[in-house]
């Protein structure tokens, strides 16, 4: 089986919200965060800096690894693939702009992230934990979810 890989920045405000992007993709608007998919000759850090300028034309100032999927996690756009996302505390240099009118941002509170794939919800599920204390360490994911939930109308998610 083929892999997929993707990275993802968590942006904080410093105040306990962080950066997420909606947007169109393949016909749905999808709540994600700030990344997406590395090329075949990148490293994950050099492929998380060119999603950034290219979502939200920002450099980074640091970046610190958070959580790498630890579960199974199949790729729903890529029918033979399973997925491997990495995120990473991000600060950066300035504030972040959308690259296109049709990308809207916005700084919620991990409690209000309502996210479309089910690797950002757990890790959404993470970011509460730190943010009241707990410290948190590897532990499987497999509790609460499923390969391809499905929304209200009964068609699949996109899941990456």
């Amino acid at each position: 089986m083929k892999w997929v890989v993707r990275v993802y920045a968590l942006i904080s405000d410093g105040d306990g919200h962080y950066l997420v992007l909606e947007e169109e993709f393949r016909g749905a608007k999808i709540v994600k965060f700030p990344g997406g998919g590395v090329e075949p000759e990148e490293g994950l850090k050099e492929a998380l800096i060119r999603e950034l300028r290219e979502e939200l034309a920002a450099e980074v100032a640091s970046v610190r690894h958070f959580y790498t999927t630890d579960f199974f996690q199949r790729s729903y756009y890529h029918d033979s693939a399973r997925l491997l996302s990495v995120y990473y505390e991000v600060k950066l240099k300035q504030e972040p702009l959308p690259y296109s009118p049709r990308l809207r941002l916005f700084w919620l509170p991990p409690a209000f992230l309502n996210m479309t794939f089910p690797v950002d919800r757990y890790v959404s599920r993470l970011l509460r934990k730190v943010l009241h204390g707990v410290h948190i360490q590897s532990e499987s994911a497999s509790e609460g979810h499923s390969v391809y939930p499905l929304p209200l109308g009964g068609a699949p998610m996109p899941h990456e």
